[in-house]
């Protein structure tokens, strides 16, 4: 069970970073004044796959690090980058979610959302250097 947290959480991460090259024309539009076509129902669907499968993956690893070596605080910098995704993937989710269920003219409340998963993102890629220390110490001695 231990590999299926970091299958999970690296398909998420490149369906995040997917999701984060579709909300780039949103940005340009908004903040650079320049046109470009935004897709907002993938971008949307997408995206709420892309949180869904992070939270589930977070939730698993926490699970199955929990059950195999007793507490979660055994991998470190890993767990601890972990914590501070947490509210970044639910800020994203929930900016998002409000968007989506009241359509209309934004400016801020889009910059909001994209800063939240931008730095969702930024953490995740830092998860995958602390995750493959976790894996290399953990898994594979």
């Amino acid at each position: 069970m231990l590999w299926i947290h970091p299958l999970l959480q690296l398909a998420a991460t490149f369906l995040a970073l997917y999701v984060l090259s579709l909300g780039w024309p949103r940005f340009q539009a908004n903040h650079l004044g320049k046109n470009g076509k935004f897709m907002w129902a993938e971008h949307v669907k997408l995206g709420k796959y892309a949180h869904i499968l992070w939270m589930s993956g977070l939730v698993l690893g926490q699970y199955a690090v929990s059950k195999e070596w007793g507490h979660n605080g055994v991998t470190g910098n890993h767990y601890w980058v972990g914590q501070l995704m947490m509210p970044c993937i639910a800020a994203g989710y929930i900016t998002g979610v409000i968007m989506d269920r009241k359509r209309m003219e934004r400016r801020y409340l889009p910059l909001v959302h994209g800063v939240f998963n931008a730095v969702a993102v930024a953490l995740a890629l830092v998860q995958m250097v602390t995750g493959a220390v976790v894996i290399r110490d953990f898994l594979l001695s």
